[in-house]
């Protein structure tokens, strides 16, 4: 699946090309098929396996489904209903298309689809809007007005037959519904306000006219006559909540914070042994004499990520793991040659294999201390990534660009020792100003840290922290810059290295920017000079649309761009010059091959192409905006020219420029570059015409340029900007009036 967001096929240069990925770990709903397969509704669309032959189908937003999730899922006549967490009611009709009904079409409320069911020759669909019958023609909203009173939820959770009647989970407790008369006759609906408002029914499951239960936050109660009783108590718990229930042949089963047994004596057990730890049930269902369950992630709050699908095998649980992303909530993206690595809010740092998929580096898989809050990642001079989880230090891991784990050298460097983490995390005290993490960069072989002082403890000393050395030989050394040396502020939450001596620096909340210079040497600060001055920071009187600065990006042209919370804006060496036409925070800014800056607000993606401005949003695009603006992140990768955005529900991706080739004709040499023994020169034997090459980090940051009037005249002394270039492997952008050419070079000092 990363194919579809990291190599996109690029058409020209106006034709957008979009990708989207997320994950599909969660799991709402399980439903049997006829053959003995399930189909899986999660927070990442729909997945599809066979006990025989593994997993089948993935259907995913938006190529093979109209919305991001699904929430539950009902088979009628072979059609496929889709209840969806916010795109409405979606119908996968035989000619394998889409329909999809939205409150226009009868279904009430903003979008979100709890529940799907087919009784009595209709389908009903339950909603944060309340409750609607139909077919594949049209629904039509049932409320007060229509039932005489009788009705009056504005929200329905879940929806469950037997015999002909249907029993409705709501905002104002269970209902029922005589299916032999008629839903415009009061008198064919009973009400359990009274007796079940109060006991937190979100859901409903029954087995016989003598057994109907519902559950929820509340716990898990049965209706006996005409009254409701608790079986498991939940009412004092506000985390805890049961997501399932099933009737065995060993009796009743709850799917919560583990799987629980109702045994004869009236008390609840743990059922079946080896549950995953910190693994909240996500559903349960029974299909082919086997019980299937969701694995969930810590507790009932978290509906977009868990561990996948898992079953019980001979009294023993046994987990499944979907393929893809581990988590849709994502941050700072690294490459390394061609793997991905990506942080996460729930699940570790996330790294992709073009040959084996997707795994997670967090602390059930390996020796990582944790795995919330992983904001960063990020190459340096050294080998390995860096990473950095809020509150649990900075990591460095070595995975021997493998997928497996065994091999790993993984280590942890901390102000202060974590406690509460496995014994076989290795913790190394440094001159880590905190524990916080917030953003990794480089510069000149060095790994950047961004601090920030944590909220509760504002006394905590923060800035930056520049490491350089191999971590697995020992040899790191640290330099610390604080307020002491200058810095406007302690919390820094964005660092764009510009060249080797320059880094733009930006704070948290409205705290402006600053410019660092120094002598190259990241390392040494003793030439150090802070721009606008010692303490000071660049803010609205220097031109900034607004105090508040999200990040950087630096365009064809060299300028630096300074995204805000009004828009961007361009340094022109004195104050700053805003750019117009683009409003409202931008969380997120990159510049693309083409010199197209393109932003990401709360709103839309916007690009800026000279005086040209588009905007994207759910109504020209696939794109779905989101109101996150914690530390949200972006990358660019020259060699296809994608810009990617991450969001809190996944990784968005897009192009715009012409496709890009490798000509193995175009070679520069000697490779590797040693500057200091000689310069770069290229051959070629394409037509000599005027050349520009532009470099780009692997990361996707622009670099600079080197121009001639023909590929022959065109030579490189590995400077750029009057500064040295780093070793490392770097990307060049070969254009000339014909013809755009990728490649790669090699630089060794």
């Amino acid at each position: 699946m990363i194919a579809s967001c990291l190599a996109l096929t690029i058409i020209s240069s106006i034709s957008f090309n979009w990708g989207f990925e997320t994950s599909q770990s969660y799991l709402f709903s399980i439903v049997p098929d006829d053959d003995g397969s399930i189909w899986c509704a999660t927070a990442g669309g729909i997945i599809h396996y066979d006990p025989e032959n593994g997993w089948l189908d993935s259907l995913s937003y938006p190529d093979q489904m109209p919305w991001i999730s699904a929430t539950d899922l009902y088979f009628v006549n072979s059609l496929m209903w889709v209840a969806t967490g916010g795109g409405g009611l979606a119908l996968l009709q035989e000619d394998s298309t889409w329909k999809v009904f939205s409150s226009y079409e009868g279904i009430p409320g903003s979008g979100y689809v709890y529940s799907v069911y087919s009784a009595g020759g209709f389908v009903w669909a339950g909603t944060d809007g309340g409750l609607s019958r139909g077919n594949t023609d049209g629904f039509i909203p049932i409320d007060s007005d229509l039932t005489g009173g009788a009705f009056t939820a504005t929200k329905v959770t879940d929806i469950a037959c037997i015999d002909n009647t249907m029993y409705l989970a709501t905002d104002r407790g269970v209902y029922s519904l005589d299916l032999s008369g008629s839903i415009f006759n009061p008198e064919s609906w009973t009400s359990y306000e009274d007796s079940t408002l109060a006991l937190g029914i979100d859901d409903i499951y029954i087995t016989s006219a003598d057994s109907v239960f519902g559950y929820g936050s509340g716990g898990v109660s049965q209706m006996i006559g005409d009254r409701w009783i608790r079986l498991l108590d939940y009412s004092a718990s506000a985390d805890s909540v049961v997501t399932g229930l099933l009737v065995t042949e060993d009796g009743l089963i709850a799917a919560c914070k583990k799987v629980l047994l109702y045994n004869s004596s009236g008390s609840w057990e743990l059922y079946g042994s080896e549950y995953p730890f910190e693994s909240y049930a996500s559903c349960l269902s029974e299909v082919s004499d086997r019980i299937w369950c969701g694995y969930g992630l810590r507790d009932a709050n978290c509906r977009d990520t868990g561990k996948g699908l898992g079953y019980l095998d001979n009294g023993t649980w046994e987990n499944l793991p979907v393929p893809g992303m581990g988590g849709p909530s994502c941050y700072q993206m690294a490459r390394d040659e061609d793997r991905v690595y990506l942080g996460s809010h729930r699940v570790g740092l996330m790294a992709y294999y073009p040959d084996s998929g997707w795994t997670m580096f967090n602390k059930y898989t390996t020796d990582m201390p944790h795995i919330l809050r992983t904001y960063s990642a990020a190459r340096s001079g050294c080998s390995g990534i860096w990473t950095g989880s809020y509150h649990w230090g900075l990591t460095w891991i070595d995975d021997r660009g493998t997928y497996s784990m065994d091999d790993d050298t993984i280590i942890t460097y901390v102000s202060d020792s974590l406690s509460g983490v496995s014994p076989e995390v290795v913790q190394i005290v440094s001159p880590l100003l905190n524990n916080q993490v917030v953003m990794l960069t480089s510069q000149c072989g060095a790994l950047l840290v961004a601090q920030e002082a944590f909220w509760q403890t504002p006394d905590e000393p923060s800035g930056i922290v520049a490491v350089s050395g191999e971590p697995e030989e020992g040899s790191l050394q640290w330099t610390i810059r604080t307020e002491e040396d200058g810095l406007a502020s302690k919390n820094i939450k964005m660092l764009f290295p510009c060249g080797d001596d320059s880094l733009w620096i930006a704070f948290a909340s409205e705290g402006g920017c600053q410019l660092l210079v120094n002598g190259g040497d990241p390392m040494d600060k003793s030439s150090d000079t802070l721009y606008p001055g010692y303490g000071q920071a660049y803010n609205t009187s220097w031109g900034l649309p607004s105090n508040r600065v999200f990040c950087f990006a630096r365009n064809t042209d060299g300028e630096i761009l300074a995204a805000t919370g009004n828009g961007i804006c361009r340094w022109n060496g004195s104050v700053f010059i805003e750019i117009a036409g683009i409003a409202g925070s931008v969380k997120a800014m990159q510049v693309d091959n083409n010199g197209v800056i393109w932003c990401m607000t709360e709103d839309a993606i916007y690009s800026v192409e000279g005086a040209d401005i588009t905007e994207f949003t759910s109504s020209n695009s696939i794109y779905i905006p989101t109101n996150r603006a914690e530390n949200e992140f972006s990358s660019f990768n020259p060699e296809d020219g994608t810009v990617c955005f991450s969001s809190f529900i996944g990784l968005w991706s897009i192009s715009s420029q012409q496709n890009n080739v490798e000509s193995p004709d175009l070679l520069f040499y000697p490779q590797p570059f040693l500057p200091a023994e000689e310069e770069l020169h290229i051959v070629w034997s394409g037509p000599d015409e005027r050349i520009e090459v532009k470099f780009f980090s692997l990361t996707g940051q622009y670099l600079g340029f080197v121009q001639a009037d023909s590929w022959e005249e065109w030579t490189w002394d590995g400077t750029l900007d009057g500064g040295s270039l780093a070793s490392g492997v770097y990307i060049m952008l070969v254009e000339t009036d014909n013809d755009v050419i990728i490649s790669k070079i090699a630089v060794v000092r």
